[in-house]
């Protein structure tokens, strides 16, 4: 799966909608649906600030 980013990059990401909370530097980059790209972690659905996918180049084990 794709997502276009505010950049104009096409980023493959998992299909797995995540829900997240944004972080000030945090471990994890979340793309969400728009193509914003946010620093952050994954939470429960009652800390959620939004949902999200993980980009496919954090979790391939093909690296």
């Amino acid at each position: 799966m794709w997502v276009k980013t505010k950049a104009g990059k096409n980023m493959p990401v998992n299909p797995e909608l995540v829900n997240y909370k944004a972080v000030p530097g945090g471990k994890e980059r979340i793309v969400t649906p728009e193509g914003v790209v946010v620093a952050g972690e994954k939470c429960s659905v009652d800390e959620a600030e939004g949902c999200g996918y993980i980009s496919h180049f954090a979790t391939c084990s093909r690296r």
